[in-house]
C-alpha cells in the first residue's frame, strides 16, 4: 500500500472518532486561553513609576535596542513599541538525532529528508496604559518566537514563558527609566 493510501486509510478510520466529541466541548476549547496564561500573565505586566508615557517607551525602546532587538513599529499616542531580532536556533542533539534517524532509515531502505531547528525571530511586545494614579503606568511586555527549519520554513511558534528573561528585561528597562530621570 503507498504512502497516500495508507495516509487516506487512516483519515477514514479517524474522522468518524472525531464526529463524536460533544461539540461544545470543542468550540470551548477552540481560541481558548492556554491553562497558564494567568501566571504568564502576572510574569509580563508591572506597575511602573512614570508620569510620562513617552519617557517609559523611550526607555523600553532604548532597553530593546541594548538587547539586541530592531524596533518594527512604535505607536507613542497608543503606547506600543514592537521589535524583533533574529538568531540561531540550531541545537546538536537535535541535528544527530535527525542524522541518525536518517541512516537508521536508510538501512531499511526509507529515504527521510532530516528536519531541524535552523534560526528563530524573537518578537516582543512593549504595551503600556495609564492607572489610576497618575505618577504610574502599568506595561506589560511579552516575548514570543517564531522558528525556521533547515528548508526554511516556519515550523513552529511559541511562547517565551521563562521568567527569568522578563525579570532581565524589566531589571534592565529600571536602570533605563532612572538614566532617564537623572538626565
Amino acid at each position: 500500500m503507498s504512502l497516500n493510501r495508507k495516509a487516506l486509510a487512516g483519515l477514514l478510520l479517524v474522522a468518524p472518532l472525531t464526529a463524536c466529541q460533544d461539540a461544545n466541548k470543542v468550540a470551548l476549547q477552540v481560541g481558548a486561553s492556554p491553562p497558564e496564561s494567568a501566571k504568564l500573565r502576572s510574569i509580563e505586566t508591572r506597575r511602573l513609576e512614570a508620569e510620562n508615557p513617552s519617557t517609559l517607551l523611550a526607555s523600553a525602546t532604548a532597553t530593546l535596542q541594548d538587547l539586541g532587538y530592531v524596533v518594527t513599529e512604535s505607536a507613542p499616542k497608543a503606547g506600543v513599541v514592537v521589535a524583533a531580532k533574529q538568531r540561531d536556533a540550531e541545537e546538536a542533539g537535535q541535528i544527530i538525532g535527525q542524522v541518525a534517524l536518517t541512516i537508521a532509515m536508510a538501512a531499511l531502505g526509507v529515504v527521510n529528508d532530516p528536519t531541524w531547528d535552523k534560526s528563530q525571530t524573537i518578537h516582543v511586545t512593549f504595551v503600556t496604559s495609564p492607572t489610576d494614579q497618575r505618577s504610574t503606568q502599568k506595561v506589560r511586555v511579552s516575548f514570543d518566537r517564531y522558528i525556521t527549519n533547515n528548508h526554511g520554513v516556519l515550523s513552529r511558534t511559541e511562547l517565551i514563558t521563562d521568567p527569568q528573561v522578563y525579570n532581565d528585561f524589566y531589571a534592565r528597562l529600571s536602570q533605563g527609566i532612572a538614566l532617564e530621570k537623572h538626565s
